[in-house]
């Protein structure tokens, strides 16, 4: 076995490992657009695995720490389940190495840039609250927020809901 193909398979074991640990962060991201994708759940992890591993495959060669995987692999996973719900075609499992060579042709900049000028619209506690929520693991209750940030539900809520409107916002000029 040559070394591309080693670490194609390593990198393989270790998207599967991680997928398998954080199954629950798959069904929070999957949830609001699984009713309408027409896949089981052994599509829906396999679809998890290569996403998983082109992040992972992405952050090494672009020699950044593999502990910021989960807030890149939210975003290109709910990207994908968005496509699955559309009935966009997907790539076959069987294909994983040819997966690599795709993702460096089509790749997403998984920059920490995107996410500072996505960000860059709100205040400064909202970026903070944002950036703490992107962080996390595993996705975030508004009783987490408030707990963390020594505030009220409702106010992590009125936080969250204006900073959404404030992106959302910038992104209607943006393409205006």
């Amino acid at each position: 076995m040559n070394q591309g193909r080693l670490q194609s398979a390593v990198l393989w074991q270790l998207a599967t490992s991680w997928v398998k640990s954080n199954n629950a962060l798959v069904w929070c991201v999957t949830g609001p657009y699984y009713r309408k994708m027409s896949c089981n759940y052994s599509d829906l992890i396999s679809e998890a695995q290569i996403v998983a591993y082109q992040v992972i495959f992405s952050l090494i060669n672009q020699n950044k720490e593999l502990s910021s995987i989960n807030r890149y692999f939210r975003v290109v996973f709910r990207a994908r389940c968005i496509e699955l719900a559309a009935g966009v075609s997907t790539v076959p499992i069987d294909i994983v190495p040819e997966v690599a060579a795709m993702e460096k042709e089509q790749a997403v900049d998984l920059d920490e840039s995107i996410i500072a000028e996505a960000l860059s619209p709100l205040t400064n506690r909202q970026r903070q609250i944002s950036h703490w929520i992107l962080e996390q693991p595993r996705p975030v209750s508004l009783a987490d927020i408030a707990t963390r940030f020594g505030i009220h539900q409702q106010n992590a809520g009125r936080l969250l809901s204006a900073s959404i409107h404030r992106i959302k916002n910038q992104m209607l000029m943006e393409t205006a």
